[in-house]
């Protein structure tokens, strides 16, 4: 008995990460991992650019104010990409490791979702951009063109 249920609390635990394992969360996760495809580059490009000054890091949160802060502009992205785009799009923030879904079907997007299914959008940026793009201090065909952010389709779950 006593076997099963460790079992079955290791079965329950393990799935659980997936899909809560980023960094607001405790997770220590290091941004210079291939965690997805393109993500490596986009966590290096990220810190090319801040170093020459393109980008200016926002102030470090952790935990839940993190989320929170991280939350709020991923919302503010969604209202823009939801006018340019008429399908769900993936958003995952490689340094953080936390994947979000737009969709034009929902008001908010939601954050903390499954990783982008074989076949999605998905937009690969870091909080950094994120922070550029929502106030307006950078265009996101900017920071695609810099290479601080990349659509692509999605290469199945992680």
């Amino acid at each position: 008995m006593k076997t099963l249920t460790a079992v079955l609390t290791i079965a329950l635990l393990s799935g659980a990460g997936q899909t809560l394992a980023c960094s607001y969360d405790g997770q220590m996760n290091n941004p210079f991992t291939q965690s997805y495809p393109g993500s490596l580059n986009i966590a290096l490009a990220t810190r090319a650019a801040i170093e020459n000054g393109t980008l200016t890091p926002p102030e470090s949160l952790r935990g839940q104010p993190g989320l929170r802060r991280a939350s709020w502009w991923l919302n503010l992205l969604a209202r823009e990409l939801s006018e340019h785009y008429s399908a769900d799009i993936y958003v995952y923030l490689v340094d953080s490791h936390l994947w979000s879904r737009v969709s034009p079907d929902l008001r908010h997007p939601q954050i903390h979702s499954d990783p982008a299914p074989t076949g999605s959008q998905v937009l690969l940026l870091s909080e950094a951009t994120l922070h550029e793009l929502v106030n307006n201090r950078l265009s996101l065909s900017q920071a695609v063109d810099i290479g601080i952010a990349q659509f692509s389709l999605g290469a199945g779950k992680v």
